[in-house]
């Protein structure tokens, strides 16, 4: 009972974060107001609490920055590399395919996404969200399902959570076919990272991977939207 008690309560933080990403930026309309729903309510918020209220906290901090790895570092960067190459690719076919980057503006000066702000968001997006991110999906949430399920159905299942708003945010952008599209790669992606964190417990390979690929995501905003 318990066990399916905890299996409940994590699928539940699965939705919360995709509603945390829907009043941001579908309901208030602005990116600061996502940073806290999302990055600072749900990302950090709910694993220090049920962290505090299970115990354990310090030791689970522990286990996800220690020992440093250098092996998993370097697969994280490699693969990182391949992501943000084919990442760029992608979104130079999207645009290619009649998206018009004028409309993708609009909507991100709609959330608050200013010429001025853009290089914070960038630095911010890059290193703290793909951090965030790491630490909430493949460190919190994975590591408790793998207690009630095998190791496949874990991963296939905070993939499916960690795709979900990414279906949010990329159909609002890009319209349903490339929503649909981008929503599947997510997936697959998220179904690599939680295999890479089963290789490499620490979050640096997982980390430097998911950075370089919102790196390839800040460097086509930022040359075909803000700057094209």
């Amino acid at each position: 009972m318990k066990r399916k008690r905890s299996l409940l309560l994590l699928i539940a933080y699965g939705f919360i974060a995709t509603l945390a990403v829907y009043y941001g930026l579908v309901e208030r309309e602005s990116l600061a107001v996502t940073f806290v729903s999302f990055h600072l309510l749900v990302c950090l918020g709910i694993p220090l609490l049920h962290g505090w209220w299970e115990g354990g906290l310090p030791d689970s901090w522990r286990r996800a920055w220690l020992p440093f790895d250098k092996q998993g570092a370097v697969w994280g960067l490699a693969a990182g590399a391949f992501m943000l190459t084919g990442i760029l690719a992608g979104i130079r076919l999207l645009f290619a395919s009649g998206v018009q980057p004028e409309e993708i503006r609009a909507v991100l000066e709609r959330w608050g996404l200013t010429q001025q702000a853009l290089w914070w968001f960038s630095l911010y997006m890059t290193a703290v969200n793909s951090l965030l991110e790491e630490l909430f999906w493949r460190g919190f949430v994975l590591e408790r399902l793998l207690a009630a399920m095998s190791r496949f159905a874990a991963v296939l299942l905070s993939s499916f959570f960690f795709c979900l708003y990414h279906l949010l945010v990329a159909t609002v952008l890009f319209g349903w076919r490339w929503g649909v599209w981008i929503t599947l790669m997510a997936l697959a992606i998220g179904v690599f990272w939680g295999w890479l964190k089963g290789v490499f417990p620490a979050v640096y390979a997982t980390w430097f991977s998911h950075m370089l690929a919102d790196l390839g995501i800040i460097l086509g905003l930022v040359f075909w939207v803000y700057m094209g």
